[in-house]
């Protein structure tokens, strides 16, 4: 396998100018002249056990607190603002990797005189703890992601000695080297474990809920929950003082936009997300306040379950995705902060082509179809979550142009938890959501979207020819080879319309004029170490 595409780790070990600054000086305390950044949140931190389901919060916190063998690349964008992921992977806890030519052997060597926050070394044994952890604690979902990997046991990673690990996919996969950078995978102390251990509980699932020993940059010393959490830099971090941007990060729970709008102007916050789209133009022309709308790959669409009548007819199916008025929502609804979608493989995604696309507005196709279907008069139930106010103000276009079509549509706005109780279920006929791939890969986006049985395909959608390319795909790391398939795949979800693919909101990102260093990583969790002020 050629390894050079995505790095060539002896000479951009060099890129980490600041390993100069000796272990001996980690313990430093941060320099006074740095600054606290304060970061306004809607989403608290439910826990931060880094293997199970948490929240968006609590993701943010892990990306900080667990470092992973590998990191994603990251280079300024063009107006030097944002920090953007790229599709390549340097060093982190790892100083080298080897690759085998079939992909089946990987050699990993892990950094010298790494050290958890405890001051416990990081080692080969720590990822062989971690990946243990991952693959055979009951409450682990990891195995959700190894499956990309061609990991499905632990007795696939082997550690050579102290600072060698050996791991042994099945085959090659695309996915392999992306995912030594997933936080999940960052580096956990075998010996805290066993010390929070108990008879019910011996991976500590319980204690790592509240608690953490990092090998990541930050410690959290303050969790209060509903209100703030303070994130201050881990004296033992492998990368030393100097990297960090900032003394300390405080993190402020504010669920409401208008809030968190408000403290941004005053300048009582620095860093502010999920504002509402139709205030951006205006904050825009706030001189102390500065706004990124980052395009991104997630995905919103229309889903129509596909063994629930009508939307078992692929007519019917076809026919709502002419209906639909996409640039309108975007426009009207979006504020022009979008892209638009046109099929499953989103803009921005590897293999994304929009040639199959031909579902732009059309009321009249829509029409012809519906008689073609024998479905005239139909009256059908379009859910959207009410915490998602653009979904229920997009529903009421779409319920607008469905009329027209003859269809008509009563939009049901449901609480979080009653849209995923049914959701989960299957049991929506007609519903709005959206989907966003931590992998930037097509295989694992349709895996979890359009593969027979996935849980989280809750249209339903099943096409047996779909799923081998999914699965061929998954272990093809030729380009060219991959694209063909993808396109084949594209083409068949396309036409037979298991969705109407909305849109790809931007993701607005609003700062203090002095706020520097947002680093967007295919996670999407945020990293605060890059996070300072212009001095």
């Amino acid at each position: 396998m050629n390894t050079n595409r995505y790095f060539k780790l002896i000479g951009l070990v060099v890129i980490f100018s600041l390993l100069a600054v000796g272990l001996a000086g980690v313990a430093q305390a941060q320099s006074p002249e740095k600054p606290v950044v304060v970061v306004a949140l809607d989403s608290d931190i439910d826990h931060v056990e880094p293997m199970e389901f948490r929240s968006d919060a609590g993701y943010y916190a892990t990306a900080n607190l667990y470092e992973p063998l590998l990191a994603q690349k990251l280079m300024p964008d063009a107006n030097g603002v944002v920090l953007e992921g790229q599709l390549e992977y340097l060093p982190s806890l790892a100083e080298s990797i080897d690759v085998s030519e079939d992909g089946k052997l990987v050699t990993l060597k892990v950094r010298e005189g790494a050290k958890f926050a405890n001051g416990d070394e990081i080692t080969a044994e720590s990822f062989k703890h971690t990946f243990d952890r991952a693959m055979t604690a009951p409450r682990s979902y990891i195995p959700l992601l190894t499956q990309f990997m061609g990991i499905s046991g632990a007795d696939q990673v082997v550690v050579k000695d102290k600072y060698t690990l050996e791991l042994m996919p099945k085959q090659a996969a695309a996915l392999f080297v992306p995912m030594l950078a997933f936080q999940v995978f960052g580096a956990m102390d075998p010996a805290t474990t066993k010390a929070n251990a108990t008879a019910e509980d011996e991976w500590a699932f319980d204690w790592y809920r509240k608690n953490a020993n990092p090998s990541g940059p930050y410690n959290l010393t303050k969790w209060e929950p509903g209100v703030e959490y303070v994130f201050e830099p881990n004296p033992n971090y492998w990368q030393g003082p100097d990297f960090f941007q900032n003394s300390k990060v405080i993190v402020k729970v504010v669920p409401s936009p208008e809030d968190r709008e408000l403290l941004l102007k005053k300048g009582d916050i620095d860093l502010a997300l999920g504002l509402p789209f139709k205030d951006v133009d205006e904050l825009k022309k706030d001189p102390n306040v500065k706004v990124e709308a980052i395009e991104y790959t997630r995905l919103f669409y229309l889903g129509m379950n596909n063994k629930i009548a009508p939307f078992d007819n692929v007519k019917v199916r076809q026919a709502v995705s002419y209906a639909v008025p996409y640039q309108t929502i975007i426009d009207k609804v979006l504020y022009g902060y979008a892209q638009r979608a046109y099929g499953p493989i989103p803009v921005g995604m590897p293999t994304h082509n929009p040639s199959f696309w031909n579902y732009e507005t059309d009321i009249d196709k829509a029409k012809e179809l519906l008689t073609e279907a024998g479905a005239s008069d139909l009256n059908v139930e379009l859910a959207v979550r009410q915490s998602i106010p653009w979904d229920a103000d997009a529903a009421v276009w779409i319920q607008s142009s469905l009329a027209e079509a003859g269809v008509n549509a009563t939009i049901n706005r449901m609480t979080d938890a009653d849209f995923f109780d049914k959701l989960n279920k299957h049991e929506l006929p007609l519903f709005i959501h959206d989907w966003y791939s931590w992998g930037n890969d097509p295989a694992y986006q349709l895996t979890f979207l359009q593969k027979c049985g996935a849980f989280t395909n809750y249209a339903d959608y099943c096409n047996p020819r779909v799923d081998e390319i999914i699965e061929e795909v998954t272990w093809t790391v030729d380009a060219e080879k991959r694209q063909a398939l993808m396109d084949e795949a594209q083409k068949i979800i396309v036409e037979e319309a298991p969705w109407a693919y909305l849109h790809q909101p931007n993701w607005i990102v609003a700062m203090s004029k002095d706020f520097t260093g947002f680093a967007k990583m295919d996670d999407l969790c945020l990293r605060f170490g890059y996070m300072g002020k212009k001095q």
